[in-house]
């Protein structure tokens, strides 16, 4: 008992021993830290770079996202330039004329919402020919191929980064076939009579129509590219939309979007993504603004013939002579009515015989185009022989305030019973087999046509390479054994999703979107 005690007196008299024990262990904690901190402490400002530098970027595309929202505000929004009201009260609008980057940044900066020491701000880089955004003059910011361009910039902190942004409006020509009215033009049916009923109970949407005259997509027609029509679609069969899953088939009316011709069967063959309902596009009343684009030599009165060469042009107005000229520089051919002689007062003949007076603003074309052109006429197109492109690059537009219409003479062989019923029409010289459209075709207030597409026989295939854009629907020939013209054979040039045809028009209060985006490299700072 004596040992134990004296075993426990000096083991007590260990004074601070578990204290040194642990300040070794503190110690050795403390340096381990330490070299962990100074292992990674270099670690820490290049991950706050890393995260400043995306940050940067997600700044640069909150004003990309902003400016699109301003102009949804207001579709003439870049048209002020700079003057542009300020987002809120306390805070300038981010909105600046292009900046060279030399000197101290005149640029006006805002915040980024929910992330400190984020800002953005927003350049307008004008178009060719113009050193900067003039206001209410939009060709001063819209390129003639119809394209807007930007350049966002976003910083956090020390990191800048800057996106070059071409926007475009949705257009037309975002399909290969664009309607309002899936209906016969109420100027195509066959008597006066006709035509003004047609007027008062056809020019509305298949669930207002009364008794009209419909076109159908029948079982051989493909319509390869994204489509649109403001109104429903009448199938016989199992006609083709759309290529692939991107292209959009856009449809309205009823659901599903279209409906049943009479004694068919129904079995579309949708290649394309059906959207119903995708909303309407109002088409602009007249083309007058091209008008005032034409540079001088190239504003015709009167019926003018135009047969394209690569870059030159033969050109006859009237009955005067033919003269050779290069593509205008601009790229905007305009054959205006004749204001004297009784003008243009006359509409579409349903029998065709070309006879339209002489004063009528009729542009006739037809050639092989190696340059970008927009020809617009008061009146019609007339599309009289192939319409090819010499490279893929090439637009060419065609926009008539009435019809774009493909030239199709006929006969009449008359039985001497004088019972017209038993008269029969046939192709007379100078209709187009196979004939081939290579271009982007607008008719403002009627039709794409073919003229007499109900008499003769089948001619072959209507290849249109492009894109057509009609307020009605216009028949190219009718279907089944004893059919007349032309089956559709309608080719999207994917090319005019980012580009367009000089100064083509857009819809009315159509929405901006962004065709293109990519980040400059250096930034502008």
């Amino acid at each position: 008992m004596h040992l134990i005690a004296r075993l426990r007196r000096r083991l007590r008299l260990q004074h601070g021993f578990t204290t040194v024990t642990l300040m070794g262990v503190m110690s050795i904690g403390a340096l381990l830290v330490a070299g962990g901190f100074a292992a990674v402490n270099p670690d820490i400002g290049l991950s706050r770079k890393d995260q400043d530098y995306k940050q940067a970027y997600g700044a640069a595309e909150a004003g990309v996202q902003w400016y699109l929202a301003s102009l949804a505000r207001d579709n003439a929004y870049y048209t002020k330039c700079t003057t542009v009201s300020n987002p809120t009260p306390t805070e300038a609008a981010p909105v600046n004329n292009k900046w060279n980057g030399s000197g101290s940044d005149p640029r006006v900066w805002r915040n980024l919402i929910g992330q400190a020491g984020a800002q953005y701000t927003v350049e307008l880089l004008p178009a060719p020919g113009y050193s900067q955004c003039v206001v209410n003059d939009q060709y001063s910011m819209v390129d003639p191929t119809g394209n807007m361009r930007l350049r966002v910039s976003g910083r956090s902190r020390s990191e800048t980064r800057s996106i070059i942004v071409t926007l475009r409006r949705r257009n037309f020509i975002d399909f290969i076939y664009f309607t309002h009215f899936e209906t016969l033009d109420p100027l195509a049916y066959p008597t006066s009579q006709s035509q003004a009923s047609a007027a008062n109970n056809c020019a509305k949407f298949r669930a207002q129509r009364g008794s009209c005259t419909e076109i159908q997509f029948a079982t051989d027609d493909t319509v390869k590219g994204p489509f649109h029509t403001n109104d429903s679609a009448l199938i016989c069969g199992s006609p083709t939309f759309g290529r692939f899953a991107q292209d959009a088939i856009e449809l309205n009316g009823n659901s599903p979007g279209y409906v049943k011709a009479s004694s068919c069967t129904l079995n579309p063959d949708f290649d394309g993504t059906v959207v119903f309902p995708s909303g309407q596009m109002e088409m602009p009343p007249s083309n007058l603004t091209l008008q005032g684009l034409a540079q001088s030599g190239y504003l015709f009165q009167g019926k003018t013939q135009i047969v394209i060469n690569g870059t030159s042009m033969q050109v006859k107005v009237k009955n005067g002579n033919w003269q050779t000229k290069a593509l205008p520089t601009n790229g905007v051919i305009y054959v205006k009515n004749e204001s004297s002689g009784g003008g243009c007062n006359v509409g579409y003949a349903r029998n065709q015989t070309y006879n339209n007076p002489s004063a009528c603003g009729d542009a006739w074309v037809k050639g092989n185009n190696s340059g970008n052109l927009t020809i617009a006429a008061d009146n019609d197109v007339i599309v009289n022989g192939n319409l090819t492109r010499n490279t893929d690059d090439m637009l060419l537009g065609l926009i008539a305030n009435n019809f774009v219409r493909v030239y199709h003479p006929i006969g009449w062989d008359y039985n001497d019973d004088d019972d017209d019923d038993d008269d029969e029409c046939y192709n007379a010289t100078g209709s187009l087999e196979d004939p081939r459209i290579d271009a982007a075709m607008l008719a403002l207030n009627h039709s794409f046509i073919v003229d007499n597409w109900y008499c003769g026989e089948k001619l072959g295939d209507l290849e249109v390479n492009g894109a057509i854009a009609q307020r009605f629907r216009g028949p190219v020939g009718t279907s089944g054994s004893g059919g007349t013209g032309y089956i559709k054979d309608y080719n999207y040039n994917d090319r005019l999703r980012f580009r367009e045809p000089p100064f083509f028009l857009d819809p009315v209060q159509s929405a901006w979107r962004v065709a293109r985006q990519n980040e400059q490299v250096p930034a502008t700072r």
